[in-house]
């Protein structure tokens, strides 16, 4: 039987196979948000939807991840809905359509864009948008040395792993080193921002966020007040798309044939 903890292969699934009784499950499908493992007596194998590990605390269960062909369309859909939040941000509040008018703005490539970790997604997002934007910034905390150049960022977009060193990673003392009206866009962790410290800087100043992943899913937290034109929300979908779907399932149906 199998239990799960994300929907995203509901579709193919038998549903005389899917349980909510935890004593029943031999196989989970995990999602992004953790789970204790001895709540699961007789599992016998989890799969991992997603490429994420911060989720898995246990090592007494074998853990199967999507192959590297669908872990590639998961980075590439990724970095393309960070590209398109990223626009985003940048043009809905200079559309107003009630008086079928748009405010007056600047170039594109006259903003500074800076990308905070490069891996398989934050280097897909810095090589996406160095030709449109005057200056692209990457920083990567295994790579640079120095500190990330936050006053010069109109736009910054998050692509580090949540860690317990990178827990509140982004907080108060980050957001005073930036613009006013900066734009934070974060398709990583939820965790690796603070999520009092961000509400109060959206609160005071011009900075605005767009988030597709939080620090409790569904997401009803208090930064929902200042949704959707300060704090816009997508419900953790920059990976899901058809493809990512049907190929991860296909991952799932081999690994549970080999364990």
């Amino acid at each position: 039987m199998i239990w799960r903890n994300t929907n995203i292969l509901d579709p193919f699934l038998d549903k005389k196979e899917i349980t909510e009784d935890k004593n029943k499950a031999s196989i989970i499908l995990l999602g992004a948000c953790p789970i204790d493992i001895s709540m699961f007596p007789n599992v016998q194998s989890v799969f991992r939807v997603g490429v994420g590990t911060d989720n898995i605390n246990f090592t007494n269960v074998p853990v199967g991840f999507p192959k590297e062909s669908t872990k590639d369309i998961i980075y590439e859909e990724t970095s393309n809905f960070a590209c398109y939040l990223i626009f985003k941000m940048l043009y809905a509040d200079k559309i107003k359509l009630d008086s079928w008018s748009s405010v007056p703005r600047n170039l594109l490539n006259t903003k500074t864009l800076l990308v905070i970790g490069t891996g398989n997604i934050g280097n897909r997002v810095y090589n996406k948008m160095y030709h449109i934007f005057e200056n692209v910034i990457s920083y990567d905390v295994q790579v640079d040395t120095a500190e990330p150049p936050y006053h010069q960022a109109d736009i910054i977009s998050l692509h580090i792993p949540y860690t317990e060193e990178n827990k509140n990673f982004f907080n108060k003392e980050i957001f005073k080193q930036l613009k006013d009206d900066v734009i934070i866009i974060n398709t990583a962790r939820g965790g690796i921002v603070d999520e009092d410290d961000l509400y109060e800087a959206l609160m005071t100043t011009n900075m605005r966020a767009a988030f597709d992943v939080f620090w409790k899913e569904p997401y009803d937290g208090k930064l929902m007040e200042l949704y959707p034109d300060k704090f816009y929300a997508t419900p953790h979908m920059a990976s899901t798309c058809k493809e990512f779907v049907e190929n991860c399932y296909h991952d799932f149906v081999d690994f549970r044939e080999n364990n």
